[in-house]
């Protein structure tokens, strides 16, 4: 085909056809020739030399003609219209290419360029252009120096109880998920979707969750809570069953559910360590109450297991949330230097004992809830 605009329809055409991921994998191969050859003037790299090497390679031909390579040159000159590049994806991929070339050609001068690091986007308070900031993160950098970092370029000073946070967000999950401070950010930027990012922002619950842990009384929460277990059904990605009310014992080892208080044996139990908690529910599974989180579980053979868990109210929640941070980092939900921990709350108690004893093994706290069910004055005849 001669005519330019007929080959780039003709080609809009055969890649609309491929099968969704063959299509992306197709792309990212294109997008990243694209900017390979943008620094043509540096790596030697033109369009002609780069679909000579790949051509072939891409085609599986012996070489002999240049079939293969006149359709890669044409893939990566025409990749903005074959592949409806947009101009905020285009810029996007250009700032992140030339941040790449800056920090490298830095590093190289100063002898400070070390293997392994990763370019990634992370905003400030909300995903938009003009928050975005391009950050070089190194395998032993954590959420915390994440976090310093996007306030220093941005010069947002720190006041006494702002508890700024790196947030990984699921937009596809309606979800997101505060990193603790200590956790490695690398890891997750390998692990993030295409429907995710990154974004430095104050964790509002935070003062709440720690004013609740000063006051509590032992290192596990047991409670009833709306539970809805991630199901196919038949294979066809359609979500199926409901929410139901299920009981809920967490500890430093695992959480269990059961299917009532009286319950004796767990209907399932994880090990906490092996737990993702996002804050949130996503819509379209209609839960029963804006306060809910979602839980994730990666098995041995790295299959990912899904469950969303509803509280009542707001503080159910955030106790929740605040007991997994407790008992999955060992108690170190906060960094302690002073600039970064509110003053912390003396205990709080009502009264000169609990209505619901806190303290004891598992079953001893079962019967105790049971007991309060049954007859809520029981536990208070003899006081």
């Amino acid at each position: 085909i001669e005519d330019e605009e007929e080959k780039v329809s003709k080609y809009q055409e055969l890649q609309a056809r491929l099968p969704p991921v063959n299509r992306a994998t197709v792309k990212a191969l294109i997008s990243h020739l694209y900017c390979v050859q943008c620094f043509s003037d540096t790596n030697q790299m033109n369009t002609h030399n780069l679909a000579i090497v790949f051509g072939p390679t891409l085609f599986q031909t012996d070489g002999q003609d240049y079939k293969a390579g006149r359709v890669v040159e044409d893939l990566i000159s025409h990749y903005v219209v074959v592949f409806r590049v947009d101009e905020e994806e285009l810029r996007k991929q250009w700032e992140e290419i030339t941040a790449i070339v800056k920090m490298r050609v830095a590093g190289t001068a100063s002898g400070t360029q070390h293997a392994g690091d990763f370019i990634c986007t992370v905003y400030l308070e909300e995903k938009a252009a003009e928050t975005e900031q391009h950050i070089k993160v190194p395998a032993s950098m954590t959420a915390e120096e994440l976090t310093m970092e996007i306030l220093d370029r941005r010069n947002v000073g720190i006041r006494e109880k702002d508890y700024w946070t790196c947030f990984e967000v699921n937009e596809r999950e309606e979800a997101e998920r505060p990193l603790h401070f200590a956790e490695k950010v690398l890891p997750i930027l390998h692990g993030l979707g295409t429907d995710s990012y990154l974004v430095v922002k104050k964790h509002q619950s935070m003062e709440a969750m720690m004013l609740y842990l000063a006051s509590r009384v032992g290192d596990t929460k047991h409670g009833m809570m709306k539970f809805r277990e991630d199901r196919s059904l038949l294979g066809l990605g359609l979500p199926s069953g409901g929410f139901h009310d299920r009981y809920f014992i967490l500890n430093r080892s695992c959480l269990r559910l059961y299917k009532e208080v009286r319950s004796h044996r767990p209907e399932k139990e994880w090990p906490i360590k092996s737990l993702k908690v996002y804050l949130g529910v996503k819509k379209k599974l209609r839960p029963p109450t804006c306060w809910g989180f979602t839980v994730v579980h990666e098995t041995e053979k790295h299959e990912k297991q899904q469950w969303y868990l509803c509280c009542d109210t707001q503080m159910e929640l955030r106790e929740w949330f605040a007991t997994f941070l407790f008992v999955q980092h060992d108690g170190l939900v906060w960094p302690s230097e002073p600039s970064r921990v509110s003053r912390v709350a003396p205990e709080v108690r009502l009264g000169s004992v609990s209505l619901i004893p806190l303290r004891g093994n598992e079953n001893e706290m079962r019967r105790s809830v049971a007991a309060f069910a049954a007859d809520p004055l029981s536990l208070l005849r003899n006081v």
